[in-house]
């Protein structure tokens, strides 16, 4: 089982609009719970520096705002704002949870 949670600049007229000729800024996390993980999930960025699988330190949500702390040395936290609804954020909460080990 994949469990993922994904964030995504959808105003053409936003942030995303042309940075570093890319169409949209994005987040993906995911998690997978079929194979021993190490406690690692998969995290992707419009930024390719970070890509990869890492182990989460920590995360922080809000109705607007994610944060994660991923465990390395430098570049270390990923930032996200959004404007969520509750019922919406209750939804994304349950997913988060299950991603960082908080309910399976």
């Amino acid at each position: 089982m994949i469990t993922q949670v994904a964030f995504e600049n959808t105003d053409p007229a936003g942030d995303a609009a042309d940075v570093d000729g890319l169409d949209s800024l994005y987040l993906l996390i995911q998690r997978q719970f079929e194979d021993p993980d190490g406690g690692r999930c998969y995290v992707e960025t419009h930024n390719e520096g970070y890509i990869g699988h890492f182990r989460l330190r920590s995360i922080e949500f809000s109705p607007s705002r994610l944060l994660l702390e991923i465990a390395r040395d430098r570049n270390n936290r990923i930032e996200v704002t959004f404007d969520m609804g509750q019922s919406q954020f209750e939804e994304v909460q349950r997913v988060i949870d299950i991603i960082s080990g908080k309910s399976n």
